[in-house]
């Protein structure tokens, strides 16, 4: 792990990045057979990142073998190397079975102070989350605000923290150019968290006759409860990966980056 110190990001840079990749976008379009989301994802994902990246030029850094770490100045340097051991843990794992790598270093920012995370990221509303993935970017909440025992923050962390649950999200991005609705990435996400760190979500939930139905999730996921909409995309994964494997999930991740509608395997599911 090497230690940085701060760096700046010229606003001219987002101008520039901007307009290119709107330029090429335009280009991209003119593929009559190929999804436009599709298209348009990594642009407007490499935007957003520039827009994070300046956000937070003030902040100092650490590089790792496949990540660069900022960091706010009063978040403790051992809080850093602990996630940076974790990162580069869960980045194997999920390399494992992806069976991708990302070209760059991925960046990852963690925060002290919960509303600049909100601010960051874009969220307006609701309580400050562990983590969350947004411009190709992991953004932790340093975790001595969540683990109430410190003396176990990093066995926590490791075991129930959010890391590999935004990595998945980054990597299904990657891969499927955004082209998926909100349960779906959600429960792969969930599921490698099942798979990896043994962690179940919503395992206690009995579902009666109120169980969400794929339409429904697909179409109104910020509408249900939070929670139960959580168990049932997980559940609909696992179930598919329990059926078919976990190739024909990374098999469909794949189609869905070539612009294939998710719709025409939603029977598998």
């Amino acid at each position: 792990m090497v230690l940085n110190k701060k760096r700046k990001v010229p606003i001219k840079i987002l101008v520039i990045v901007g307009i290119i990749v709107l330029s090429i976008g335009l280009l991209g379009f003119k593929k009559q057979d190929y999804n436009v989301k599709v298209v348009f994802r990594p642009m407007v994902r490499a935007v957003e990142s520039r827009l994070v990246g300046y956000k937070t030029q003030g902040y100092d850094f650490v590089t790792t073998e496949n990540f660069i770490i900022r960091y706010e100045e009063n978040i403790d340097l051992e809080i850093v190397k602990m996630i940076a051991r974790t990162a580069e843990d869960k980045y194997r794992a999920a390399v494992e079975v992806f069976e991708y790598k990302p070209k760059e270093k991925i960046q990852v920012i963690l925060y002290d102070n919960p509303e600049v995370l909100m601010q960051t990221t874009m969220l307006k509303k609701g309580s400050p989350p562990m983590g969350v993935y947004y411009g190709d970017t992991i953004h932790i909440l340093n975790p001595i605000h969540w683990v109430k025992n410190v003396e176990k923050v990093e066995e926590y962390f490791y075991s129930q923290g959010p890391f590999l649950h935004e990595l998945v999200h980054l990597f299904t991005d990657h891969i499927a150019k955004g082209n998926f609705p909100i349960w779906f990435t959600e429960g792969v996400s969930l599921y490698f968290e099942y798979k990896v760190d043994g962690y179940e979500w919503g395992k206690e939930v009995v579902f009666q006759e109120n169980e969400y139905t794929l339409e429904e999730l697909t179409d109104n996921f910020h509408g249900l409860n939070e929670y139960l909409a959580y168990t049932q995309s997980f559940r609909n994964v696992k179930n598919f990966v329990d059926d078919h494997g976990i190739d024909a999930l990374m098999d469909i991740i794949k189609v869905l980056g070539e612009g294939k509608s998710l719709q025409e395997f939603i029977h598998l599911f």
